[in-house]
């Protein structure tokens, strides 16, 4: 009795490995399991979604600001393209790193900090004033009609024109040229302004 229990288990057994093993050599059977699909994607798509979006803003002055950070599971967002074009809607480009995703958008303005900030250039042969610090020349302010770059000194000629290609300077010109013609506030400008005669010497 003992002996035919013993030889049906390991017949058993035996069936049972065999089987196994027609299972597993037949990539068919797992091309049609869903169940095995599943289980394939599903550690890809949680991962996914516990990934962190930057989210900043480029200033025109160079300048980053961080404005939010959220995952990609708060967005109800499944793959990265997905995630490409929900932000290019709204003017970003998204740029994938080593562990998150940054999503940058350029800002027509200047930063907080440079917003109040007035440089001299040229404009129209004219002095010129221009928003932000020097090297920005995106934002014009005014032009003096009534001051032709021809009637100044013409070392103060010089420092307008260097003003211009500010960034072809060496940090040297460069330094001279913030301390002269640069100005954190419109009451900087305008004292500027009204000692310009001294501002040349």
């Amino acid at each position: 009795m003992n002996k035919k229990i013993t030889w049906s288990l390991a017949i058993l057994v035996v069936l049972i490995l065999v089987g196994g093993v027609g299972f597993i050599s037949n990539p068919g059977l797992f091309n049609n399991s869903t169940i095995l699909q599943a289980l394939a994607q599903q550690p890809d798509s949680a991962i996914l979604q516990d990934v962190v979006i930057r989210e900043e803003r480029v200033y025109i002055c160079g300048d980053v600001q961080e404005v939010a950070r959220r995952t990609v599971g708060s967005l109800n967002i499944k793959t990265e393209q997905e995630l490409s074009n929900q932000y290019a809607a709204k003017g970003y480009s998204v740029v994938k790193l080593k562990n998150d995703f940054l999503a940058q958008t350029k800002v027509n303005d200047f930063c907080n900090y440079h917003n109040s900030f007035r440089h001299f250039g040229i404009q129209n042969n004219k002095l010129a004033i221009f928003q932000g610090p020097l090297g920005y020349n995106q934002k014009l302010i005014c032009i003096e009609e009534n001051i032709d770059i021809n009637t100044l000194q013409p070392t103060f000629q010089v420092k307008l024109q260097q003003a211009m290609d500010f960034f072809q300077m060496n940090p040297e010109t460069q330094a001279k040229l913030r301390y002269e013609l640069e100005f954190s506030s419109e009451d900087g400008l305008n004292a500027a302004l009204e000692n310009l005669d001294e501002l040349q010497e």
